[in-house]
């Protein structure tokens, strides 16, 4: 809630120790946080440019900047940095997960990210961002009931998952289940939040539901 109380201190500390490369991350993350990103993708290019970053963090640098290129509309160089980071940490969750899903929202590589979230899974069981991406590939690849399964299971983990209940509410649909389809997209419209960006299509769905 203090966002340019922060930047002013962050960039006077890094005036002041310029090879602290925690205070110019910290910069970065807080860009990003403010969806100002290209200022964090140009913190975040800075520091995958220093000598003497280590793996641990240079993944997440790769992992942060590529969250930045998505948000900003630039795949294939936000498809690029999540394979850079999966070069240095090849069995990283998050990072399997937010390439998987780009990957399957676009219809490609189905067989690939459903192997890569399987992995994913297999590192962090409960993560209910896995399952559904996991779910919403298996939805892609028209196994519905496999696809059900899972993202049901989403919602008993995290019921206020306005995306995953939409995701539901889209294989109800297609299980001939319309009815229940339409309480969830009810509930997702209800839940959502501006950045889930889900909203209009909910509504238009709901509209097409009514119709009959």
């Amino acid at each position: 809630k203090k966002f340019n109380e922060a930047e002013k201190i962050l960039i006077e500390l890094i005036d002041i120790y310029p090879n602290e490369n925690s205070l110019t991350i910290l910069l970065a993350y807080l860009y990003q946080t403010n969806k100002e990103y290209s200022k964090a993708v140009k913190f975040y290019t800075l520091l995958i440019q220093q000598p003497n970053i280590n793996n641990n963090l240079l993944w997440q640098i790769y992992y942060r900047r590529g969250i930045c290129y998505e948000k900003s509309n630039k795949w294939k160089k936000a498809e690029n940095d999540f394979l850079k980071a999966l070069e240095i940490e090849p069995e990283q969750p998050q990072v399997l997960n937010y390439l998987a899903y780009g990957w399957i929202e676009k219809n490609f590589y189905l067989e690939k990210s459903i192997n890569m979230l399987k992995k994913a899974i297999k590192k962090n069981p409960e993560s209910h961002y896995i399952l559904d991406s996991l779910a919403w590939a298996y939805y892609k690849k028209n196994n519905l009931s496999k696809a059900v399964e899972l993202m049901e299971r989403v919602i008993d983990i995290a019921p206020g998952e306005a995306i995953s209940l939409d995701h539901l509410g889209d294989i109800y649909l297609s299980l001939g289940r319309k009815r229940e389809a339409y309480f969830m997209w009810i509930q997702a419209l209800d839940l959502a939040e501006p950045e889930d960006n889900i909203s209009e299509n909910v509504q238009i769905k709901l509209e097409k539901y009514n119709e009959g």
